[in-house]
């Protein structure tokens, strides 16, 4: 099945045709050898390396949802439904624990490569280190990504505004910080008026981008994070969904990419943050982003669907 990568080198958005058994949903880089791992539906798990895609054997059927490398780059690991983790070391691919049942969002290394974060549905968090996964308690909404700081060995986890409770849906806050091991909240009730869906730090640690989108008044919310806590940027447009956003390595300036909520309400574009304001960069005709990888030569791999819808990027 021919699916669809976007790039961005700073000056031109490209494209590239992969093999793949089911839609992409994430990728992500190595620091060591310049390789690119790319996960997604049906057990779709490849390697990208010398400008090139290979497919390597999940042995599984479920849906991929996040990956990334370790801090050194010489292994990496996957998330997906079903409490999905897989391990990848050289070119083999394991499972790593059965008895997870969330369907997991996201996976994140601390920089010092000795713990790695996952998050997923229902305030489902597992903190891996020395071998063993420990229980992260704190949230009940669904958990949709996670930004350690680049020196500071903390994660911040964003996610939804409310959470499922008996009988509907209750609010809920937004925005984690991981302590020791428990997520304690950063947001306040009032301040949790929008579904987070992305966070990137920049690369010298002063601030973290937050984006997502009002649930009620379906706009755009972007927020700086930094040590004032939080700072809302104005958009200055209305149903605009951001999924996914990622800082340039140079820190020079960010994108965000959004997908649409139906097929009649959401435009599918790449935007620029400069720190200050954002303008549009390049309009995506109907794929919905997912997921914004930096290479450390600063090309984008931007994973991008038709089928990608603002709730479930």
């Amino acid at each position: 099945m021919k699916q669809k990568i976007l790039t961005f080198d700073g000056q031109t958005m490209g494209e590239r045709s992969v093999d793949a058994p089911g839609r992409l949903r994430w990728a992500c880089w190595s620091r060591r050898d310049g390789t690119a791992l790319l996960v997604g539906d049906r057990g779709a798990v490849l390697r990208y390396a010398d400008g090139g895609f290979a497919r390597l054997d999940s042995k599984t059927t479920e849906n991929l949802r996040g990956a990334e490398f370790s801090p050194a780059g010489e292994s990496a690991f996957a998330c997906g439904n079903s409490g999905l983790v897989l391990s990848l070391t050289g070119g083999a691919l394991e499972r790593v624990r059965e008895d997870i049942r969330e369907n997991l969002r996201r996976v994140a290394w601390d920089p010092s490569g000795e713990r790695t974060l996952f998050v997923g549905n229902n305030g489902a968090a597992y903190l891996h280190a020395a071998q063993k996964f420990e229980i992260v308690h704190g949230a009940d909404t669904h958990l949709r990504s996670i930004a350690w700081h680049p020196r500071d060995g903390y994660a911040l986890v964003a996610g939804n505004c409310f959470r499922d409770s008996v009988g509907g849906l209750s609010p809920s806050p937004n925005l984690f910080r991981l302590e020791g091991g428990s997520l304690q909240d950063v947001s306040t009730l009032a301040e949790s008026r929008a579904d987070l869906t992305s966070a990137s730090w920049r690369p010298d640690g002063s601030s973290c981008l937050l984006a997502g989108f009002d649930q009620t008044w379906h706009t755009p919310a972007l927020f700086s994070y930094g040590e004032e806590g939080l700072r809302e940027i104005s958009w200055g447009s209305e149903t605009i969904f951001p999924t996914a956003c990622a800082w340039h390595p140079s820190g020079e300036y960010a994108l965000i990419g959004t997908s649409a909520m139906t097929d009649d309400e959401g435009e599918t574009a790449i935007y620029k943050f400069d720190g200050r304001s954002v303008t549009k960069l390049a309009a995506l005709g109907g794929l919905g982003v997912s997921c914004i990888a930096w290479s450390g030569d600063g090309l984008a791999f931007i994973v991008a669907s038709p089928w990608i819808r603002a709730f479930s990027a």
